[in-house]
């Protein structure tokens, strides 16, 4: 008769141990914090109507200006809102201008990325893309996007323009059309006439 009592106990004590184990873990469940949505970190400095300069060696590398700005210490990253970008290039300091809805500027790094809207000019070129990339340890400058840049004598359309800011060299990339002007095309022929 002992055994059944002791079978009867031991269920009894097993079971009481799991309901105090199963309550336990729900009770963590019910405490444990929810989770709070993850919302974008307000910036730490807000500005307007403002112009950032970028210069190494004494020279000024680039001046920026834009209508309003965000930045926040722990991305290090200054967010623009229409931003207008004036760089300097080569020994005669060469003008280069673009203009965009939207930009990113990493002043450390010495690059400037701009979306939306991208228009400029350097020199006889005007320039439109949907993406502008400045990166100023390599001294070049990348065209994305939609990309169509002209000249009075030819107009050349591509996924993808590099210039390389020190050469002026430009490679286009991926659908490239090139498009000659008829006086560019005169020019031509006058040129081969002896």
């Amino acid at each position: 008769m002992r055994k059944p009592f002791f079978t009867v106990i031991v269920i009894f004590l097993l079971g009481l141990v799991v309901g105090l184990v199963v309550n336990m873990q729900r009770d963590n469940v019910h405490d444990a914090p929810a989770e709070k949505p993850q919302t974008k970190a307000e910036p730490d400095v807000l500005a307007e109507d403002l112009e950032l300069v970028q210069g190494s060696d004494g020279k000024e590398l680039w001046r920026i200006r834009a209508t309003s700005a965000e930045y926040s210490l722990d991305q290090r990253i200054v967010q623009v809102i229409r931003p207008q970008l004036f760089a300097y290039v080569g020994p005669e300091r060469e003008e280069v201008f673009i203009k965009s809805d939207l930009g990113e500027i990493n002043q450390s790094g010495n690059t400037v990325t701009l979306r939306d809207n991208i228009a400029g000019r350097f020199g006889q070129f005007a320039l439109s893309s949907d993406v502008f990339d400045y990166i100023g340890a390599m001294k070049k400058a990348y065209f994305k996007g939609r990309v169509i840049v002209t000249r009075p004598d030819f107009t050349v359309n591509a996924t993808t323009v590099e210039i390389n800011l020190e050469t002026r060299e430009l490679t286009a990339a991926g659908g490239v059309a090139a498009e000659f002007t008829p006086a560019a095309l005169e020019g031509l022929k006058k040129e081969k006439k002896p």
